[in-house]
């Protein structure tokens, strides 16, 4: 046990599958900077189901704070699926946060819209998201968070002109016979991306490389991929600063390089009752070291050039 830790505290962060070994890899704490990665909390007061533990997840993002609060980081991103259902899984989820010393950027889930029509328009407030997609930059870096259920069914309401511009374009994708036509996917859309084109360059001649945050991946093909998955990665790959893709949704973890460019789906935290799931991320200005706590791998990304 290490000697800093207090025996109680070491024995529930092991229960939690949280790394209490200090961090490793072949930078110091003055070299890049590092932030804090978790992924599909889906919280709700709900018996298990499956492979998923849903109380489990407070304790299992207190855990992480926790862990995160000894370090240095720069910001910390949840990648969406803060909740599983019902509005009132917002104030249970969010309260391990009020802990948190640093600041939380949110991607938004299907899940996150799990809820009446109603209260869908107040999801942006309660997880203070001043847009659905944005960036911010930190030095030698642009991070973007994209929004892949800006087209979908389950983020629209009923009767509206978006939930008519979903539904047809989920039969397009049907039509294509692709995997992920499901409707618990969605699409960034062609306005959104055009954006993203825009941000992308600008962050070129800026000189700064591009990563983004989203909820759903583009890589590998599969049934959890944002429904203009292919759309997305064309636009990745006329933008050569685009140096990693961080996604959540598929609670099985993978791993994908698409033109040299490495694609992450971090492991759902919600998944088992006792194995935690989240990372931190250290940024260097050739690659980012991803430290792996619990079930969440540790790998090192080398940048694209």
């Amino acid at each position: 046990m290490p000697p800093s830790l207090p025996r109680r505290r070491f024995l529930r962060q092991l229960a939690l599958g949280v790394a209490v070994a200090p961090f490793v890899g072949c930078a110091s704490r003055s070299t890049g900077f590092e932030i804090g990665v978790i992924a599909d909390p889906q919280y709700a007061d709900i018996p298990d189901r499956g492979t998923r533990a849903y109380r489990a997840s407070i304790a299992k993002l207190g855990a992480a704070v926790e862990h995160f609060n000894a370090r240095p980081l720069d910001f910390c991103v949840n990648l969406g699926d803060t909740i599983d259902r019902e509005w009132r899984s917002y104030d249970a989820i969010l309260a391990p946060l009020a802990a948190s010393r640093h600041r939380w950027e949110h991607v938004l889930g299907n899940h996150d819209f799990a809820l009446l029509d109603g209260e869908k328009t107040q999801v942006d407030a309660r997880l203070g998201i001043a847009a659905r997609y944005r960036y911010f930059d930190r030095p030698g870096f642009r991070f973007v968070v994209l929004d892949t259920g800006a087209v979908s069914t389950y983020a629209s309401l009923a009767g509206t002109e978006a939930r008519q511009e979903a539904v047809a374009e989920l039969a397009r994708v049907k039509a294509r016979k692709l995997p992920q036509a499901q409707d618990w996917n969605g699409a960034v859309g062609p306005k959104q991306l055009a954006w993203f084109e825009g941000v992308a360059a600008d962050a070129a001649r800026r000189g700064l490389k591009v990563v983004v945050f989203a909820h759903h991946p583009v890589a590998p093909v599969g049934s959890y991929d944002a429904w203009d998955a292919t759309e997305i990665l064309a636009a990745l790959g006329r933008h050569r600063n685009v140096v990693a893709w961080f996604n959540g949704h598929n609670h099985a973890g993978g791993f994908a390089q698409v033109e040299g460019l490495p694609c992450v789906t971090f492991h759902g935290m919600v998944e088992t009752p006792d194995r935690n799931a989240f990372a931190t991320a250290r940024f260097l200005t050739d690659r980012v070291i991803l430290a792996g706590h619990g079930r969440e791998p540790s790998r090192e990304l080398v940048f694209r050039v």
